[in-house]
């Protein structure tokens, strides 16, 4: 059986976008144009499976596929509510980063520093995020604290 090019795969899904926002530009469907972050959640996927398909020895291509799937739910989430909650919502980028530190720990050499650096980022992004919607939820920051230390020590042992 013969295997399917990137290159077909890549051009028929850039001619059926290219299809669809006309149909949307001239009236005929509506809500196209949200589905944009699905682009980067097929590039993100990409850059996952190149990761599987070079026997998991470039740990930047997780580190990239990871972020871009996440950063592609994350812009569906804004596409499908309102923009307007990005205000409070930005300390998710922090998040996002750290978790792509985090995909290379898990899935490469298990070096303490991707695992120091995806804690220390999402703590960042714990902090910010919760000191910027509600003073009222600080004590969350404690618990993000706490299970850093967890991961931390459960490293050590």
């Amino acid at each position: 059986m013969r295997r399917v090019r990137s290159i077909f795969i890549l051009s028929l899904l850039f001619i059926l976008a290219g299809i669809a926002l006309t149909l949307e530009n001239v009236g005929i469907i509506i809500g196209a144009s949200k589905l944009w972050p699905g682009f980067l959640l097929i590039l993100g996927s990409g850059f996952i499976i190149l990761f599987i398909e070079h026997r998991r020895r470039e740990l930047s291509l997780i580190f990239l596929g990871t972020t871009i799937v996440l950063l592609g739910l994350f812009f569906f989430y804004f596409n499908f509510t309102t923009w307007s909650h990005m205000a409070t919502m930005w300390p998710i980028f922090l998040a996002i980063a750290g978790a792509g530190f985090f995909a290379m720990y898990l899935t490469g050499r298990h070096h303490i520093f991707l695992l120091l650096a995806g804690a220390l980022i999402m703590l960042a992004a714990v902090f910010y995020l919760v000191f910027g919607i509600s003073l009222q939820l600080w004590p969350l920051s404690l618990v993000a604290f706490g299970t850093s230390l967890l991961l931390v020590d459960h490293y050590y042992r």
